[in-house]
């Protein structure tokens, strides 16, 4: 794989605990219910990576950059390729009344935001709370299976998925127009995303994405409303009928 090259990749990570294996996120919709990790708020699809460019755990950088389309390959990834060793001095003490003026009450193994960081809460005692800010897969090796499932070759292809996945749309539903000359990209929406209560954040993160990753001159997004067809009002007579 060269660097820039935009990937759809299907993934399963399993954690090896003490003699056993345990699912802790894949793309894979059945595999995922199998597991019991099912997730109904989540659309399960390939993952978009841009080689070289999406932050990837050094295992799976490696792996990538030796596979082909359509092939699938299994990994052991240690610590150190991973997400790290566990690191004592990630878990962070905080007094109680600092998360009751934050309207937090703590309970064991709940998920907090503390400083702009979240981390889990591990303990708490009489007077404090202590939040582990390391990584939950931390200190763990993982399994991971890797399948390319296709290679995305052409700016308007590429143009179309980023704003798909950024929206929660089928990429088949976004229109995209690039110009070679001008270098002016066209993204055309449905107007569906309208309905979008953050549609201006997720237009910017789209815009983000691709001036990075396709280095454009000039982005368009348009969004294509349709208007119902007018229907035509037929004149009622001035006089009523006289008929009989």
């Amino acid at each position: 794989m060269n660097k820039g090259d935009m990937l759809l990749v299907n993934y399963t990570i399993v954690a090896l605990e003490e003699g056993r294996e345990r699912v802790v996120d894949t793309t894979i919709e059945s595999i995922a219910r199998e597991a019991g990790i099912y997730d109904p708020n989540r659309t399960y699809r390939e993952a978009t990576i841009v080689y070289g460019k999406s932050p990837l755990l050094p295992a799976v950088e490696e792996a990538l950059a030796e596979m082909s389309v359509g092939e699938r390959r299994e990994i052991i990834a240690p610590p150190e390729k991973a997400y790290g060793e566990r690191r004592e001095d990630l878990v962070v003490r905080v007094p109680l009344k600092q998360l009751q003026r934050l309207n937090i009450r703590p309970r064991v193994g709940e998920e907090i935001e503390i400083g702009g960081r979240r981390g889990v809460i591990s303990k708490i005692t009489e007077r404090f709370a202590y939040i582990d800010m390391n990584h939950p897969l931390a200190g763990k090796t993982l399994k991971i299976t890797l399948e390319i499932m296709k290679k995305v070759e052409t700016i308007e292809d590429k143009a179309r998925i980023l704003a798909a996945r950024m929206l929660g749309l089928h990429y088949a539903s976004v229109g995209a127009e690039y110009d070679g000359q001008s270098k002016t990209l066209k993204i055309i929406l449905p107007q569906g995303v309208l309905g979008l209560t953050d549609l201006e954040a997720r237009l910017s993160a789209i815009a983000a994405d691709i001036y990075e990753v396709l280095e454009p001159k000039k982005l368009l997004i348009i969004i294509e409303v349709e208007y119902p067809e007018k229907v035509e009002k037929r004149e009622e007579a001035s006089q009523p009928s006289t008929q009989q």
